[in-house]
């Protein structure tokens, strides 16, 4: 899918591919992705909507190298929730209700849709005026008569944000097969409604360092039967030294995770600038390392043909302003 110059930037989470092949490793088996599968009533499930456009991004036209985009804040910042320190470790219950509101809590959501009878559920964050990173799983590439919708901040439907359905799509293409492959395991939504301009939203910046002290949200089933979004803090991270000695591949932390947490973003406190910037997604997991994609490139713009322009860049998508 060819994309033009157009007039509103376009971010997007994104992993390059090795540049040699990388055997599956031993441990790399017992990686799951969590996402739930939760039965709703049909009267939801069928409920009319937008049915979103799919758009495979080239690898080619990914940044890597230094690139990084301002996040906006949203209205009535509220401060970092204290809390005292917990283990932070896989195996230890280390999540808690998170019941604030403002930024970055707003950035947050639950991204729901249905076929049949059958509801699922997946976490994403607003990383632009219109843009949602979440996870590549949390979407289905054959079915596209699917609506999906993108809830900010919800909880068991009592807070009043407006919601926005999925319109396109964008992504890369490829298998999902050992740990290194669950760097390209992200997509990101455009929404019909600018919610980031109303609620603010994540920066998008690479993670560079070989460890960190991450943050955490998604809407986990087993605590909250993915109806309450739950926070992790004190998240241990780095990268995959078996990926191209660490730079590619998914970053690996001791995050907990559980159903309904895919697509969740992995964040750090505000940086020099302010910002808190977003520096993947959840995709899978196991008994020792729960994945977060989108590794070395962590925004995905579209050069012109003689690529000679730098950043910022704009884009169309099927002559669709995105």
């Amino acid at each position: 899918m060819k994309l033009v110059a157009y007039q509103i930037p376009l971010l997007a989470l994104a992993s390059l591919p090795s540049t040699f092949a990388l055997p599956v490793l031993e441990r790399d088996g017992p990686y799951k992705h969590p996402i739930a599968r939760v039965h709703i009533s049909s009267a939801l499930t069928n409920a009319p909507g937008i049915t979103p456009n799919l758009h495979i991004l080239d690898k080619a036209d990914l940044l890597s190298e230094g690139t990084i985009v301002s996040g906006s804040v949203g209205p009535n910042p509220i401060p970092t929730a204290t809390r005292p320190q917990k283990r932070s470790v896989i195996g230890a219950e280390s999540r808690y209700l998170q019941t604030k509101t403002g930024n970055p809590w707003d950035y947050v959501g639950r991204l729901e849709w249905g076929v049949g009878n059958d509801g699922y559920r997946c976490s994403g964050a607003l990383v632009g005026p219109r843009h949602l990173a979440t996870a590549r799983h949390c979407f289905n590439t054959t079915n596209t008569a699917i609506t999906y919708t993108f809830r900010p901040n919800y909880d068991q439907g009592a807070r009043g944000y407006t919601a926005g359905q999925v319109t396109n799509i964008l992504y890369v293409s490829g298998s999902l097969t050992d740990t290194c492959s669950y760097g390209d395991d992200w997509a990101v939504m455009i929404l019909n409604q600018r919610l980031g301009d109303k609620y603010g939203y994540f920066g998008a910046k690479q993670f560079a360092g070989t460890t960190a002290t991450f943050w955490h949200e998604g809407y986990p089933f087993d605590l909250g039967g993915s109806e309450r979004p739950y926070l992790e803090q004190s998240i241990s991270g780095k990268s995959a030294s078996q990926c191209n000695s660490g730079t590619t591949g998914p970053i690996l932390t001791k995050a907990d995770a559980s159903d309904g947490q895919s697509g969740g973003p992995l964040w750090l406190l505000p940086e020099a600038d302010g910002v808190r910037y977003t520096y993947g997604v959840l995709s899978s997991g196991s008994a020792t390392d729960t994945l977060f994609a989108g590794r070395t490139a962590f925004v995905v713009l579209k050069l012109s043909s003689s690529r000679t322009k730098q950043y910022p860049l704009t884009v169309e998508v099927d002559n669709i302003k995105v």
